[in-house]
């Protein structure tokens, strides 16, 4: 899994079997991964993590 928020993230998304974008990507970020989690402010990537662990969070 690859979690980014910013246009230099793209080509970790291409290689990730995951590809998630945070909450404040730009729009171009988040057309690119797989998922959009919260924002950074809101801890969007302990969120991915805890719902890739347990799907019913």
């Amino acid at each position: 899994m690859a979690i980014g928020d910013n246009f230099n993230d793209i080509s970790m998304f291409q290689i990730a079997g995951t590809s998630v974008a945070m909450g404040n990507a730009p729009d171009g970020v988040k057309e690119k991964a797989m998922i959009t989690t919260l924002k950074n402010t809101e801890h969007g990537v302990a969120r991915i993590i805890q719902k890739k662990i347990n799907p019913a969070i």
